[in-house]
């Protein structure tokens, strides 16, 4: 649980650290690895759920099976949207005379 809680920190922290690396393309995708990392931390969130209770047990397994799912796919999703926008991202060259 403790990967999960600093894959989450890294995911959350990921459009911050684009932004200061000086990327100047669309926000969305790196927003999408945000959100990813919150998903993660719902997970982890779960794992540390009611553990007396059998149902709520059950309740918080699917839980957190489906939110590290979302996880993944926003981080796939995300990382393949960021590369596709930095392959094709063209250059303004100005021309001064």
């Amino acid at each position: 649980m403790y990967e999960t809680i600093i894959l989450a920190i890294a995911c959350l922290s990921a459009p911050l650290f684009a932004k200061y690396a000086g990327f100047e393309i669309k926000k969305k995708p790196f927003d999408m690895v945000g959100v990813a990392g919150l998903f993660f931390l719902l997970g982890a969130a779960f794992s540390l759920g009611p553990s007396k209770v059998n149902f709520l047990v059950q309740i918080a397994s699917a839980g957190s099976i489906i939110s590290h799912i979302l996880g993944w796919l926003l981080v796939i999703i995300g990382a393949f949207r960021s590369a596709l926008d930095v392959l094709m991202e063209t250059e303004e060259h100005s021309v001064t005379h």
